[in-house]
C-alpha cells in the first residue's frame, strides 16, 4: 500500500498544505495531497529541513502570543550544529501550530456573533494555558524514522498474508474410507488424498501386481486402505438383483402347479431310456454314443397328470449341469443300475439334491439284467443316508426296467405322492419369471433358450431380460414342437427373440419397457466386465508369482465352440481340471454356435487350437483354417474331446532324455600321430564302442571331459564299431590330455515322450 502526502502529513501532525510547501522547498515535485511519498522523498525532505536558514521573523497570534524566529549565521550553525537543528525544527513546528489555531479561531468568530462572549472566554483560557505551558518540542527526524518503520512492518505483514492463505497440515489425519465391491486403483488413491504410486507400492507389498488403471476387489482395497493408515469401510451397495426381483408383484393367490422332476444318476444307468419310455420316444438313439450331452426338458402328460421332466447328463464333466438341475427342481428321480450299484456321479447327484433341499425318489433300474442285486443297492444307499421306506426309512425306492417298462407306473405314483405331500403352488397370473435351463445359437432361428417358468404366465410379445440378454418373445414352442401362445408355471418351453444367447442357469423375468430391459442388461454387462477383469488380473498375477524360480509352464490355448450353453460350461470346467504342474489349459474364448471367421483369426493370433462340439466351421473360417494350418477338431462325445486335449498337452511337454552307457574302453598306451594327434591305444572292457556316439573321459572314476571321437581304428582300418574284449585305437576330438589308465565311456541318448 503506497504512502501519500496526506498520510505522511497526519503522521507528522501538520497540514497537507504545509507539508507540500516544505517538500517543494526541498526540490520535490509533489503538488497534491494524493501524490506518493517514497523513502527517497523522505530523506530529501529531512536533508532540506536540516540545512534550511530561516530569517528572523515575528508572529503575533490573535490571542496575543508572540513567537520570534531568529536566523542563524554560518558560524553559529557550524559551532552548535546539533543544537541549532533542534531549535529550528521546534520553531517550525510551533509556527505551524499557531497558524492552524489562528485560522480556527477566525472561522469560529465569523460563524456566529452570539457565541462571541463564549469565544472570548475560550481565548482567555487558551491564553492562560499557552502562558503556563512551555512550547511543544517536535523531533521531525524521529517522526520520519518511526513512520518508515511502521510502513515496513505493514508491508511485511501484507506480503505474508498474500503469500499463504492456509498452512499445510503437519499431522496425519485418519479418515473412514468407504470401499465399493470393486474400485479402480486411481479412484482409491483419490479417496485417500494420496498419490497413485503410493497405492501401487502398497499393493506390491501385499503381493498384488496392479497399475493405476487396474480394478481391484473390495477385500484387497480395504487391506491397502488400512496399510496406509485409514479405516476401510465396506460399502454395502444396493442389491440390484433383489430390487429387480421385487419389481414383479402378484395380486392373485397361489394355485397348485405341476411338479418339476429332474432325472439324475451315473452315466449309462438308464436315465434317458427311462424318460423315453415315459415319453414314448427314442431320444437316446439320437444321442452321440448313447450319452446325454446336455440338459433336456420335457412336459409329459401321464396318468397322474402333467409332469415336467429335466434330464441331466451323467458324465463326470457335467457336474455343473446336475447342480443346476437339482436347484431348479421339486423332486429328484435318482436312477441307479441294479447290476452296477452306486458310482461317483451317483454320490455327486445325491449331494446336489441334498444341498438343494429337494426330495429324492430312487429308481433302481436294470432289474431284468443278470447280476442285478436290489438289496445290495438299497444297502449302499442306506449307507448314504437314503434309507428305503420298506426298511423303515423315508426314501421311496422303486425297482424298474426302463427298457421293458416294468415298475414305471409305480414310479410315477411315487412321484405324484411326493408332489402331493409338497403341496406345490405358484402364481398363475402376472408377469413370468423363472430360469434358463439350456440355450443355443441356431443357424436359422437365432438365439434359442429353454425356459422353465416358475411363476406367472409367459406370453408371446413379452419383453424379457435374462442375464446379459434382452428381447421380445417372438415364438414359444413346447416340448412336442407345437407353437403355443402362452406358458404357465412348471412349463418347459423354447423361446425365440432374444438378442444373444443367455447363459444356462441365468434367471429370466418379464419387464415393463424396453428402456428398463436395456438398463438391466447394461448393468449386468458392466458387472461381468469387472468380474472378467478381476479374474484376468488374478490369473496373470498368479502366473507371475508361480513362475518365479520355476520353469515356465507349457500352455495350450484353446477356443471352444459348442451347440448349447450348458455343454460349453461343462467342457470349460473339465478342461481347466486337466492343468497340472507341467502344462496348463488356457481357454482363450468359448461360446455357442458355429466356428466363425473371427474365431479363426483369434486362433491365429493366439496360436490356439479350435475345438468344435456338435458344431462346424463356416466357409470363410474354413478357408483361414486351411490356409494357416490351424489345428481344428470336431467332437460329439465329451470324453473323446478330453482325451484329444490330453494328447495335445502331452505333445507340448519336453521329452524325457535318458542316457544309456553302451561301452567302456580302458586306455593302455598313448601314441602321437602326425595326422590325428594323440591316439589312445585301448581295450574294450564293457559293451561295444561306436564311432558316431558321444564319449566321456574318466580319470579315477571322475568325468574330466565330454566330447566325440575323431577316429576309431582296428589295426590300420577305420571301423564304426569295436566289440567287447577287442583292442583298438581311439582319437578324441579337441582333447590332448589322455593318459594311460583313463577310461573312455561311450553312451547313447534316448528321448521318451512325457504323458499327462
Amino acid at each position: 500500500m503506497a504512502l501519500t502526502v496526506k498520510d505522511f502529513a497526519k503522521t507528522l501532525k501538520i497540514s497537507d498544505s504545509a507539508l507540500l510547501e516544505r517538500m517543494q522547498n526541498a526540490g520535490l515535485s509533489h503538488s497534491k495531497n494524493t501524490d506518493e511519498v517514497t523513502a527517497a522523498d523522505k530523506q530529501a525532505l529531512l536533508k532540506s529541513l536540516k540545512s534550511a536558514k530561516a530569517p528572523s521573523k515575528s508572529i503575533t497570534s490573535g490571542s496575543g502570543v508572540t513567537v520570534t524566529s531568529k536566523g542563524k549565521t554560518t558560524k553559529e550553525t557550524e559551532a552548535v550544529k546539533s543544537y541549532s537543528d533542534n531549535i529550528e525544527a521546534k520553531r517550525a513546528a510551533a509556527s505551524e501550530q499557531l497558524k492552524e489555531q489562528q485560522k480556527k479561531r477566525e472561522e469560529s468568530l465569523k460563524e456566529a456573533a452570539r457565541l462571541k462572549q463564549e469565544e472570548t472566554k475560550k481565548k482567555e483560557k487558551f491564553r492562560k494555558v499557552d502562558e503556563e505551558k512551555p512550547a511543544i518540542k517536535v523531533n521531525v527526524q524521529d517522526q520520519l524514522s518511526s513512520a518508515v518503520n511502521a510502513y515496513k512492518r505493514k508491508e511485511a505483514a501484507f506480503s505474508q498474508e498474500s503469500e499463504h492463505q492456509f498452512e499445510a497440515p503437519t499431522e496425519f489425519i485418519q479418515k473412514d474410507i468407504e470401499v465399493p465391491s470393486s474400485i479402480q486403483v486411481g479412484e482409491l488413491a483419490k479417496l485417500m488424498a494420496v498419490k497413485g504410486n503410493v497405492v501401487v507400492k502398497n499393493l506390491m507389498g501385499l503381493g498384488v501386481v496392479a497399475t493405476i488403471n487396474d480394478i481391484i476387489d473390495q477385500e484387497t482395497a480395504i487391506l491397502v486402505v488400512e496399510e496406509i493408515g485409514h479405516n476401510g469401510v465396506a460399502l454395502k451397495e444396493e442389491n440390484f438383483e433383489e430390487d429387480l426381483a421385487n419389481l414383479i408383484s402378484y395380486s392373485d393367490e397361489k394355485k397348485p402347479r405341476s411338479p418339476v422332476i429332474t432325472v439324475m444318476g451315473h452315466v449309462d444307468h438308464g436315465k434317458t431310456t427311462l424318460l423315453d419310455f415315459i415319453r414314448k420316444t427314442k431320444v437316446v438313439d439320437g444321442e452321440a454314443g448313447g450319452i446325454t450331452q446336455h440338459i433336456g426338458a420335457y412336459e409329459v402328460e401321464t396318468s397322474k397328470g402333467k409332469i415336467t421332466f429335466i434330464d441331466t447328463p451323467g458324465h463326470a464333466a457335467f457336474s455343473s449341469m446336475r447342480a443346476r438341475g437339482a436347484n431348479t427342481t421339486d423332486i429328484v428321480i435318482l436312477v441307479v443300475a441294479a447290476n452296477d450299484g452306486i458310482k461317483p456321479q451317483t454320490e455327486e447327484a445325491i449331494n446336489h439334491a441334498k444341498a438343494a433341499g429337494v426330495s429324492i425318489v430312487v429308481a433302481i433300474n436294470k432289474i431284468d439284467l443278470d447280476g442285478a442285486d436290489i438289496d445290495k443297492v438299497k444297502g449302499d444307499l442306506a449307507a448314504k443316508d437314503l434309507t428305503p421306506d420298506d426298511w423303515g426309512g423315508t426314501t421311496q425306492m422303486v425297482p424298474v426296467s426302463a427298457l421293458k417298462g416294468t415298475g414305471v407306473d409305480k414310479l410315477l405314483e411315487s412321484v405324484s405322492l411326493e408332489a402331493e405331500l409338497l403341496e406345490l403352488k405358484a402364481h398363475h397370473k402376472g408377469p413370468a419369471q423363472g430360469v434358463v435351463i439350456e440355450s443355443e445359437l441356431d443357424k436359422f432361428r437365432g438365439s434359442v433358450a429353454t425356459f422353465l417358468v416358475q411363476n406367472g404366465t409367459l406370453k408371446v410379445g413379452d419383453l424379457v431380460a435374462s442375464g446379459n440378454s434382452i428381447g421380445k418373445i417372438k415364438s414359444i414352442v413346447n416340448s412336442d414342437g407345437s407353437r403355443i401362445k402362452n406358458a404357465g408355471p412348471s412349463s418347459a418351453v423354447e423361446v425365440l427373440g432374444l438378442n444373444n444367447v443367455p447363459n444356462a442357469g441365468d434367471p429370466f423375468q418379464v419387464v415393463e419397457s424396453e428402456k428398463q430391459a436395456r438398463e438391466i442388461a447394461e448393468y449386468r454387462i458392466n458387472k461381468e466386465k469387472e468380474r472378467k477383469l478381476l479374474k484376468q488380473k488374478d490369473d496373470s498375477a498368479g502366473d507371475l508369482f508361480e513362475s518365479l524360480g520355476q520353469e515356465s509352464k507349457k500352455v495350450l490355448n484353446i477356443i471352444i465352440k459348442t451347440d448349447v450353453g450348458g455343454t460349453c460350461e461343462a467342457i470349460s470346467a473339465a478342461l481347466n481340471d486337466l492343468s497340472n504342474d507341467l502344462a496348463k489349459v488356457k481357454i482363450v474364448s468359448s461360446g455357442v454356435g458355429g466356428i466363425s471367421e473371427s474365431d479363426a483369426n483369434l486362433a491365429l493370433a493366439t496360436e490356439a487350437i479350435i475345438l468344435g462340439f456338435n458344431v462346424r466351421s463356416d466357409n470363410s473360417a474354413k478357408k483361414i483354417i486351411e490356409d494357416e494350418s490351424i489345428p481344428l477338431s470336431y467332437h460329439s462325445i465329451i470324453y473323446e474331446l478330453l482325451d484329444d486335449v490330453k494328447a495335445r498337452m502331452s505333445g507340448l511337454l519336453d521329452p524325457i532324455i535318458k542316457e544309456e552307457i553302451v561301452g567302456t574302453a580302458e586306455v593302455l598306451e598313448v601314441f602321437n600321430s602326425p595326422k590325428f594327434g594323440q591316439i589312445a591305444g585301448c581295450i574294450v572292457i564293457e559293451g561295444n564302442v561306436y564311432r558316431n556316439k558321444p564319449v566321456r573321459v574318466l580319470r579315477d572314476e571322475i568325468v574330466i571331459f565330454e566330447g566325440e571321437l575323431d577316429s576309431l581304428r582296428r589295426f590300420k582300418e577305420d571301423v564304426n564299431e569295436v566289440k567287447n574284449g577287442t583292442e583298438c585305437g581311439m582319437g578324441i576330438k579337441n582333447y590332448k590330455d589322455i593318459k594311460p589308465g583313463d577310461k573312455i565311456e561311450v553312451y547313447d541318448r534316448k528321448e521318451e515322450a512325457q504323458s499327462m
